[in-house]
């Protein structure tokens, strides 16, 4: 009877380690779950870099045709031309479309058709049609983006500021007054209408080659926008 019972007991014994050793190997790989996830979150934070261009000031960096070519390669290329000065002046341009962040940037050459003139940013993306496929925001390290309105550019600038009128071949030029923001940042700014919005009869008035303030009556609420950003290489 005493050697039954001791067999029972034994056998009791040996399930319930058994038991324990089972909750042990599940919660062994509780751990290692958990310690993966870990790993897997830390390589995913590891993976998150800052583009190499984004800034106006970032493309500036390429100064010959040859090096964009080299950078970015031909298949994101466009070549091209652009009139300016109500048609007496004429460069070959070539536009380049980001492919990783699909910045649309119109790199302008010198004469010998390599060496940089200037670029520009525009806010609104067109096609050979000059028609709008969509829009971009892109920065200058000075604080402007395009696409920001009239009302924050002066608030920016924390003074009142000129321009000539919309809408013509020297539309939209601020007038730099020294010791302002403006004046002080390297990059041009080029105002326009919100082109995606039909312009209220009230600021049509700005559709002229006159020159206006931001504290004229007419230009407060305008629809106006800064629509290009014009970076130019220091002279050397």
């Amino acid at each position: 009877m005493k050697t039954a019972a001791n067999l029972a007991f034994f056998s009791l014994f040996l399930f319930s380690c058994g038991g324990d050793a089972d909750n042990t190997e599940e919660n062994n790989d509780s751990e290692v779950t958990i310690e993966t996830l870990d790993s897997t979150e830390y390589l995913v934070e590891e993976e998150i870099v800052d583009p190499l261009y984004s800034t106006v000031e970032d493309y500036g960096q390429i100064t010959s045709k040859e090096q964009l070519i080299s950078e970015f390669g031909e298949e994101y290329l466009v070549d091209g031309e652009s009139w300016y000065a109500e048609g007496t002046e004429r460069f070959d341009k070539t536009v380049l479309t980001n492919p990783e962040n699909g910045q649309v940037i119109k790199y302008l050459w010198k004469e010998d058709g390599n060496t940089l003139n200037h670029i520009e940013v525009n806010y609104y993306i067109r096609d050979e049609h000059f028609s709008i496929l969509g829009t971009q925001v892109i920065s200058c390290e000075c604080g402007v983006s395009t696409g920001m309105s009239l009302q924050d550019l002066r608030e920016w600038n924390g003074a009142d500021f000129s321009f000539s009128g919309l809408a013509w071949d020297y539309a939209g030029r601020i007038f730099e007054e020294e010791g302002t923001r403006i004046a002080e940042c390297p990059i041009q700014f080029i105002l326009s209408f919100d082109y995606e919005i039909e312009v209220p009869e009230e600021y049509r008035g700005m559709l002229s080659d006159q020159r206006f303030i931001t504290s004229d009556e007419i230009t407060q609420g305008a629809p106006v926008l800064v629509n290009m950003l014009t970076y130019r290489p220091a002279e050397e």
